[in-house]
């Protein structure tokens, strides 16, 4: 882009800036969530799943980044609903009290020192594993046995 001063230069460093958290984006998309792997037959279905998966990974890389940027800040403030949390907790050896542990947790790290922190692939399958714990939890508690 042509820049001719100071205002115009600052918004192209911006809009360079912000390029890496897009493509972050893009790759929580297509190589956490799949959505490559996807195999509509539609455009409209495409879409439509794309859309979902979007929510996805937005919520992932917002986690992300908020272990990075507040990492010492609440587990409450992860983005993870109370149920989630609970039930997040309930599975951890060691307490859940900032974001970090969240982010940490979620992506089943062992906390080896040599161990980097988890990728897309890796935190798509512990949300998802999560979010399968809170279904049967939530189950559970609506389900009424008979007496034999």
């Amino acid at each position: 882009m042509p820049v001719t001063g100071l205002p115009q230069a600052q918004a192209v460093v911006r809009q360079y800036a912000s390029r890496w958290l897009i493509e972050d984006f893009h790759k929580a998309l297509k190589t956490g969530l799949g959505a490559e792997r996807l195999q509509l037959q539609t455009a409209a279905r495409l879409f439509a799943a794309v859309a979902l998966l979007s929510v996805v990974a937005l919520a992932l890389v917002e986690l992300r980044e908020r272990s990075r940027q507040q990492p010492e800040a609440p587990a409450e403030t992860a983005g993870l609903s109370a149920t989630y949390l609970r039930i997040l907790r309930s599975l951890r050896p060691r307490p859940l009290v900032t974001v970090r542990d969240v982010f940490y947790a979620l992506g089943g790290h062992l906390g080896r020192t040599g161990d980097g922190p988890p990728g897309w692939q890796t935190l798509w399958l512990g949300l998802l594993s999560l979010r399968q714990l809170v279904t049967g939890v939530r189950l559970a508690a609506h389900l009424t046995l008979d007496e034999d």
